[in-house]
């Protein structure tokens, strides 16, 4: 996903490579469980490579749509857990403890509620304002997300940072009033600027900085439902 230079020519496939650090941050700023997580929308493997990285509690699967990322997905992944298929087309065969993605521009809504089938947490990348719709309002209300604000903007191009501000947005299991919005802490620019999206396994380990406790982050309720 992508807000730059809406209306121009946009990536195939809308492809845009996640960034590794956004993916550490919010690694460690939640309490996933480990077991069997899907990438519905895999590209590359960018998601699946930084959770390697800081993870040894899970196995992937990786569903992506393009025949061409096979190659990159092989070099992180048994080619057994590497799927071409459309996921809105797909049926899995088991449900997933996670599920985790940055879902393609305009198609983030039938990612999550496909999502909230098919596995009991559901971890999306999404713009801050994906909040902010009266067409989502029902959805927020009876689902409400825990929110974890990326307070450096993406770059998913390489060519400078994204026009927007992005958050993960976390779905559990049951039901509840309220989720919250967390705040994660600022990432430098030599981690941002690293080669992070890089298809090679060999991608740098996250740095002694980045291994922050939890309690440094900056909670905040949202509203109960009146």
């Amino acid at each position: 996903m992508s807000s730059t230079n809406r209306g121009g020519q946009r990536s195939p496939a809308d492809f845009y490579p996640t960034p590794a650090w956004c993916v550490r941050r919010v690694l460690e700023a939640t309490q996933l469980p480990g077991g069997i997580w899907l990438e519905p929308c895999a590209g590359q493997g960018a998601i699946v490579r930084a959770t390697q990285q800081l993870r040894q509690d899970v196995s992937w699967r990786a569903l992506e749509i393009r025949a061409s990322c096979v190659s990159d997905l092989a070099q992180c992944l048994p080619r057994r857990n590497i799927e071409i298929a459309d996921f809105f087309q797909w049926r899995p065969d088991r449900r997933y403890d996670v599920l985790m993605t940055n879902p393609p521009y305009g198609s983030a809504e039938q990612f999550l509620t496909v999502g909230l089938d098919v596995a009991a947490h559901v971890v999306l990348l999404l713009r801050l304002n994906f909040l902010a719709s009266a067409r989502r309002a029902h959805l927020m209300r009876s689902r409400p997300p825990d929110v974890y604000v990326l307070p450096n903007r993406p770059s998913f191009s390489g060519r400078g940072t994204d026009s927007v501000e992005y958050a993960w947005f976390h779905w559990g299991p049951g039901t509840r009033d309220r989720g919250s919005i967390v705040v994660l802490p600022p990432t430098a620019v030599e981690e941002r600027s690293s080669i992070g999206t890089s298809t090679s396994s060999s991608a740098s380990p996250p740095t002694q900085r980045d291994q922050r406790p939890n309690n440094r982050l900056q909670r905040t309720a949202l509203p109960r439902r009146s």
